[in-house]
């Protein structure tokens, strides 16, 4: 609390705000930010880490197989609310299929908020990640319970193409026998199986029924 009462231009704290915004759903480069608002990088960070203790934006660390690398891979920034991270982006609810370059992030963000609300609720605690390799083929959101690993990829596309499960493969690739199953949530309405074993694709409601975690 006390960093919030130091701040010093509320103006530049909105500013980086309003960018965090536009880059929901993107790894977070701090130097970049600070580059772009023309803020020193410490300035940039102490304001993410304000936005962070109000609960407005979340951090998702990066997964990898070899847990000391977890540490210097970079995380993915989410805003929580992914109604104002639309509102910052200045798009209606009626716009967002228009701007699809946009929708995206935003759908992902919104995905990952509502399993973490649900994750709270369990007994046994799954830690959150999300997996990203040299090749930046990705999985926005892994989930980790004991040494079982699951995987959860976001498309807003209304159907699947063979190549929307390569980040499920490579996940599965990399974590072995501990990876138990994945899921690629989509804007379409029929559950698909994808190649990669144990993994299907399913329609966004999913997130909403019984049982998903």
């Amino acid at each position: 609390m006390k960093d919030i009462a130091n701040i010093r231009d509320e103006d530049e704290l909105l500013r980086l705000a309003e960018l965090l915004a536009l880059r929901t759903g993107n790894l977070l480069n701090t130097s970049s930010i600070a580059t772009d608002l023309k803020m020193r990088r410490e300035t940039a960070e102490k304001y993410i880490s304000i936005l962070e203790h109000l609960f407005l934006v979340y951090r998702l660390p990066a997964w990898h197989s070899n847990q000391a690398k977890r540490l210097v891979k970079a995380p993915k920034l989410h805003l929580i609310d992914s109604g104002l991270a639309a509102f910052m982006n200045n798009l209606k609810p009626a716009e967002w299929h228009d701007y699809s370059s946009d929708f995206g992030p935003l759908l992902e963000s919104f995905t990952i908020q509502q399993i973490r609300t649900q994750a709270e609720w369990l007994e046994e605690p799954i830690r959150l990640s999300h997996y990203r390799d040299k090749d930046k083929i990705e999985v926005d959101l892994v989930l980790e319970q004991g040494r079982d690993i699951y995987g959860i990829e976001v498309k807003k596309a209304a159907s699947i193409q063979a190549k929307d499960g390569e980040g499920l493969k490579r996940l599965a690739a990399q974590a072995g026998k501990s990876f138990k199953g994945g899921v690629l949530l989509y804007c379409g309405n029929n559950a698909l199986p994808l190649k990669t074993e144990n993994c299907i694709a399913a329609p966004m409601t999913w997130l909403w029924q019984n049982d998903f975690l």
